[in-house]
C-alpha cells in the first residue's frame, strides 16, 4: 500500500500514517491482566494474527516509509488515554472524543430516527475488440 501511495504522489507530496498499538498499556500498576478492555485488545491481536492481518504495524511505519524511498521522514510517538485519568488538558480533549463516540453509539440504537447514507454504485463493461475500434481514445 505504501509503495502504491509513493507511486501516485506528486513530487514533494507527503504520506502520513497514524494508528494505535495493541494491547492497552499502563505505566503504573493500576491495570491488571484481568482488566476486560486489556483482555479484549489481546483477543483482537490474536484474531488478527490468525487471519494473517496483524494489527501492530504502527511501530514499523518509519521503516516502511524508508523502505518505500520516502525522505525527510519524521516519527512521533504519543499516548491516547483509554479513559479520563490524565490531568493534561490536551489529553482530556482525547477523552472528549471518546465520550462523543460513546454518544454516537448510543444514538445509533435509536430506531425512531430514520437516517441513512447515500450509496453509489457504478459499473462498466470492457469493450469487445469490435467496440474498441468504434470508441475514440480520450486524450
Amino acid at each position: 500500500m505504501i509503495e502504491k501511495a509513493f507511486e501516485r504522489l506528486e513530487p514533494g507530496g507527503y504520506l502520513e500514517l497514524q494508528d494505535n498499538m495493541f494491547p492497552l498499556m499502563c505505566r503504573d500498576d493500576t491495570m491488571t491482566d484481568d482488566f476486560k478492555p486489556y483482555k479484549w485488545t489481546k483477543l483482537v491481536m490474536e484474531a488478527a494474527a490468525t487471519m494473517g492481518r496483524p494489527v501492530n504495524v504502527a511501530a514499523s511505519f518509519k521503516q516502511m516509509l524508508e523502505d518505500a524511498a520516502f525522505v525527510d521522514i519524521e516519527e512521533k510517538k504519543a499516548i491516547w488515554p483509554y479513559n479520563p485519568w490524565p490531568k493534561d488538558p490536551k489529553l482530556k480533549e482525547l477523552e472528549e472524543a471518546t465520550v462523543f463516540i460513546i454518544e454516537v453509539r448510543n444514538e445509533h440504537k435509536k430506531i425512531g430516527v430514520h437516517a441513512y447514507y447515500d450509496v453509489y454504485a457504478a459499473w462498466g463493461r470492457k469493450p469487445e475488440k469490435k467496440d474498441e475500434e468504434d470508441v475514440a481514445v480520450p486524450s
